[in-house]
């Protein structure tokens, strides 16, 4: 019995992970080859990988509300389903910025940290892989202490975006614009050292 209810949440652990790679590569494309008039359409797929990472969310949240045994403690599971659904969220947030401020030119900054996204999103993918064996299997904080590393490098890429807004752009309306666009896109890196914090705390409650 329990190791069932162990593989439910590992499991959808795996799907949360798989969902939010699907959502970074999309989002890294969009970056990459930004064109305004597809963007709707991006967007629209966008919304569909959210959806459906919300439903795996909403499912391990139920069944943890009856749940009497869990792989660990049932606190630490709640909020790594939420740190987990917190990247899908941002993701999904700066892609829709994207249209509400009506982009038509994409930033070099905004490129990187898409791709130092999908990085730190691989590597959310690769902790959780390992999670079921957490007690014993070293990957597990290797790849959660590999996410931080990036986290500080997305740090250095979105301070220099904003620096170079506010001493270089005299378009106020740009200025705005980017500075919402950099802090949504920084909160997905943030989202995923926040998930690996959460493994983090897993992983020593247990030695």
């Amino acid at each position: 019995m329990a190791r069932q209810k162990d593989t439910f949440y590992f499991d959808g652990f795996r799907r949360s992970a798989d969902y939010a790679c699907q959502a970074a590569k999309l989002l890294s494309e969009v970056m990459h080859d930004f064109n305004p008039g597809q963007l709707r359409e991006r967007m629209d797929s966008m919304h569909a990988i959210e959806k459906s990472a919300d439903e795996v969310r909403h499912d391990m949240m139920d069944e943890l509300v009856t749940a009497f045994i869990t792989p660990f403690d049932r606190q630490d599971i709640s909020d790594l389903a939420l740190a987990m659904d917190d990247i899908m969220d941002y993701m999904n947030g700066a892609a829709l910025c994207l249209d509400l401020f009506n982009v038509q030119e994409m930033r070099g900054e905004a490129v990187q940290i898409a791709r130092l996204t999908r990085r730190c999103v691989d590597e959310v993918s690769k902790m959780i892989d390992h999670l079921p064996n957490y007690k014993g299997d070293p990957e597990v904080m290797e790849h959660a202490n590999m996410i931080s590393d990036i986290e500080d490098e997305g740090d250095v890429v979105y301070n220099g975006g904003v620096r170079r807004l506010f001493h270089d752009e005299e378009n106020g309306r740009t200025t705005v614009t980017w500075l919402r666009l950099f802090d949504r896109m920084e909160s997905c890196i943030d989202a995923c050292d926040h998930t690996a914090k959460v493994v983090r705390t897993v992983v020593m409650k247990s030695a």
